[in-house]
């Protein structure tokens, strides 16, 4: 489980591109499944970049996280980052 949390980012890109892939198989692309798609890409990557992020932070940069991946996304990655490495972990890289 803890391998992975590490890789929850990558979960949803494939999610987001599984969005794109399959409309565009179908041959019913519509706007809205490129909208559910692309925004599951930008956050899978950006969710990859939280949760692999070794440095703790601040609240300040909690916060700006939290506005950059919305709020729902955010919760998800931010359990998964604690699930991920422990307290220990993250301190050797502070």
């Amino acid at each position: 489980m803890k391998e992975l949390a590490k890789y929850i980012g990558v979960v949803v890109m494939l999610i987001g591109v599984a969005f794109l892939a399959v409309p565009f198989l179908t041959g019913t692309i519509t706007n809205v499944s490129l909208i559910i798609g692309l925004v599951l890409v930008i956050e899978g990557l950006l969710g990859h970049i939280y949760v692999n992020n070794m440095k703790k932070g601040t609240v300040v940069s909690s916060i700006l996280w939290a506005i950059i991946l919305l709020v729902v996304p955010f919760a998800i990655f931010f359990f998964s980052k604690r699930m991920a490495y422990s307290n220990e972990e993250i301190a050797a890289y502070n």
